[in-house]
């Protein structure tokens, strides 16, 4: 049914009938996906990045390989609850210190904002990484940007569903290559590549792989830059920490304005022409699809792409460099830079607060660890001279990598009489259960209710030791016995 009220459907492009038809605007609710071919462009900035994004992927693919004293470096042995790091092991007791290391990165993210914008995006965001390495494949199968946008226009003929093959095949051997690596990280890489060989990788293994693998696949091969536009929350928020002395990729529209094509041999200013040949070249290297021209967008993921296409074309015209260019708001308008960022020095000033936490935990930390726990089936038995025993399971962690022995003492309110081993050596990354026992004498005074503390401590150098405390029980009825037999 056609629409007589001057409105517009939802999703419709269609323009409605109106007395006044400049009254009202079409604006569309959907907006039909179209894929993004951008170049691939050279210069500074660009060699730059690719070589950040290199040596970020040589890491990945390296940190399953290192190994530390005939085991794998970086080992996150889920199984086990023990996360190793070469010679150190954390244990999920050390929660705490994995809480401050997100801090950190959080806060980072946002002082790294505040400061130069989204250059995190552009040059070290995983979904930038390996975006980079798919559209690297696509571009050495498929050709250039023009010749891929041929091929996605051309119908389909033996050549194209060929080179489409082809892509979509590596495209598959990079993804399993990423899934692999990363599961190697919680599954020493060398046996899971074993497990792979022999089809005998269990299932929680090949549900990450694969899992993993079509994840990689679909996010940073086939949707790219919607990820970037729709999914990335950073994208959604990263404004909100923007101030105006913020390092970002601004156009100078003073410069460039009023832009046109025009020779190399034509005097812009004869012309009344800017500087900005309006080549479009901008809009193309853009891995989102933007046009820096019309101002900071929250799509921009500082990738700087269109500042090393444009001084191309400026090199080629024979005008300055940088009319697209890192800048920021008051400095496009000329505006000093203010002296007081209250809002970088906050997010810096919480940062390197944690960060002196995390290094004094993780130079105090003892890595030796000790729990505690009473049996609950009973809190207590009292003996027929009027003894009472509490007994208790010791769990003694050797979070080293070496095997050490330890000596383990009780010391409580009340005289007690320590029963059980008193001196055990723990492999390197091992724990042990140790069950003992602690006696009072007959008729002892005291609380019904005391507390006693365990002491582990390390034979040999360093000396490292550890404390916690428990409770001693006895029953009342024991202690007014005592107390009465006392008064007697």
């Amino acid at each position: 049914m056609p629409v007589t009220d001057g409105s517009v459907r939802a999703g419709s492009d269609e323009r409605a009938p109106a007395e006044n038809t400049n009254d009202f605007q079409v604006v569309s609710l959907y907006e039909r996906w179209r894929k993004i071919q951008y170049l691939w462009v050279k210069g500074r900035f660009q060699s730059l990045r690719r070589f950040a994004l290199g040596v970020l992927v040589a890491v990945f693919y390296i940190g399953p390989w290192l190994r530390w004293e005939g085991r794998q470096a970086i080992w996150l042995n889920l199984p086990e609850r023990k996360f190793m790091f070469w010679e150190t092991t954390f244990w999920p007791q050390d929660f705490v210190l994995l809480a401050l290391l997100l801090v950190i990165a959080a806060f980072t993210l946002f002082v790294f904002t505040v400061a130069a914008g989204r250059l995190w995006c552009g040059f070290a965001c995983p979904q930038t990484v390996w975006t980079l390495c798919y559209v690297w494949i696509e571009r050495k199968i498929e050709g250039g940007r023009y010749q891929r946008i041929k091929l996605d226009q051309a119908p389909w003929t033996a050549a194209k569903f060929a080179k489409k093959g082809l892509k979509y095949l590596c495209w598959a051997v990079l993804a399993l290559s990423v899934s692999v690596t990363f599961v190697g990280y919680f599954t020493p890489i060398e046996v899971l590549l074993r497990e792979i060989a022999e089809l005998t990788v269990g299932p929680w293994e090949a549900f990450a792989i694969f899992g993993l693998a079509g994840a990689s696949f679909l996010f940073s091969g086939v949707l790219r830059e919607q990820v970037c536009l729709h999914m990335c929350p950073y994208a959604r928020f990263q404004s909100v920490m923007f101030d105006r002395d913020t390092l970002i990729v601004s156009y100078d529209a003073r410069r460039g304005e009023p832009r046109g094509g025009r020779s190399r041999r034509v005097d812009p200013d004869a012309q009344g022409l800017g500087s900005c040949v309006d080549c479009g070249l901008c809009v193309r290297a853009c891995p989102t699809g933007i046009d820096i021209r019309d101002g900071l967008q929250y799509e921009c993921i500082t990738c700087a792409a269109c500042i090393d296409v444009c001084n191309g074309v400026m090199d080629k015209m024979g005008y300055a460099p940088d009319l697209i260019r890192f800048s920021s708001e008051n400095q496009d308008e000329g505006v000093p830079k203010a002296n007081r960022r209250l809002r970088l020095w906050s997010y810096a000033a919480v940062l390197l607060t944690v960060s002196g936490i995390l290094v004094f935990d993780l130079a105090t930390r003892v890595p030796l660890g000790l729990d505690i726990i009473r049996d609950r089936g009973r809190l207590y038995r009292e003996s027929w001279d009027g003894s009472v025993e509490n007994t208790y399971t010791l769990l003694i962690r050797n979070m080293e990598q070496h095997p050490h022995t330890y000596e383990i003492s009780a010391e409580g309110e009340i005289p007690l009489q320590y029963s059980g081993v008193k001196r055990v050596e723990i492999e390197g990354g091992s724990q042990v259960s140790i069950p003992i026992s602690l006696m009072s004498a007959p008729g002892a005074g005291g609380a019904p209710n005391s507390s006693v503390e365990f002491t582990v401590e390390k034979v040999g150098e360093p000396v490292r030791s550890v404390t916690k405390e428990s409770r001693f029980l006895r029953p009342l009825e024991s202690i007014s016995e005592s107390g009465s037999s006392g008064d007697a």
